[in-house]
């Protein structure tokens, strides 16, 4: 690894998803984080279901909310930050060309030594086609860099997280690990290349993790990522989870 390269790449659908789901590889040394669907609203867009919920006055007004709360959580974690100019699925008509979103990522693949990118755990739109656009910058490149995918939060907690990630007991009626595995499957993923893989944030880790996420306060609402729901907000901050894709043939 030559000095100018960067430890590690973390790709972002939105302004927060990075940080909810893998702050630990934020917290490291030299990280950076990409956010691919960091574009304004268009001019025609009022406002959005998802921005009316949130209780914004308009959509324009809302983005810029919403970089300026990315600006504030990423310094809590240190890293340097990038973001494109897509623009997300509640701010257009269309499907983003895939072609487009892999070109636009491949320049940041050349001097990193590992790509993190959403495993598509739940199946948003964006994160969907960020992981197909990750997967097909780095195909068919042995040079390339190692390639995590890390579990959507919170959307992989619709169940809890399973016993093998926080070791606590399996419930007699409810099989998160079934779902989760499941949900992997459907992301079009091989089993057999992924080696999972847990990180328990612990002292100044988790305390930085809920510094920054506190700083998404127009989303956590409506993501239902409140002090409220106290066992799922400390189940949220005490564990991600992330797979490291084996290259074919290892």
């Amino acid at each position: 690894m030559t000095s100018s390269t960067t430890r590690a790449t973390v790709l972002s659908a939105h302004l927060d998803d990075a940080v909810l789901s893998a702050s630990a590889q934020l917290l490291r040394p030299g990280a950076r984080v990409v956010t691919l669907f960091a574009g304004p609203p268009p001019p025609s867009i009022g406002r959005t279901r998802w921005d009316r919920i949130t209780r914004a006055t308009t959509s324009a007004r809302r983005h810029a909310e919403r970089v300026a709360e990315d600006e504030l959580a990423v310094a809590e974690l240190g890293c340097t930050a990038h973001r494109l100019a897509e623009p997300e699925n509640q701010y257009r008509t269309e499907p983003p060309d895939q072609a487009r979103l892999t070109k636009a990522l491949r320049p940041f693949l050349a001097e990193t030594a590992e790509l993190w990118f959403p495993a598509g755990i739940g199946g948003h739109p964006d994160h969907v086609a960020l992981r197909d656009a990750a997967s097909a910058a780095v195909a068919g490149d042995g040079r390339g860099p190692a390639v995590f995918v890390y579990a959507d939060l919170p959307y992989a907690l619709r169940f809890g997280w399973p016993s093998r990630v926080d070791g606590g007991p399996k419930p007699d009626f409810l099989d998160a690990g079934f779902w989760l595995d499941e949900e992997l499957a459907a992301c079009g993923f091989d089993r057999a290349r992924l080696k999972e893989q847990v990180v328990e944030l612990t002292g100044e880790a988790r305390r930085a993790k809920e510094r920054a996420v506190r700083c998404y306060r127009s989303q956590l609402p409506a993501l239902r990522l409140t002090p409220d729901d106290a066992p799922g907000w400390d189940s949220f901050f005490r564990y991600e989870l992330f797979w490291e894709l084996v290259p074919d043939g290892s």
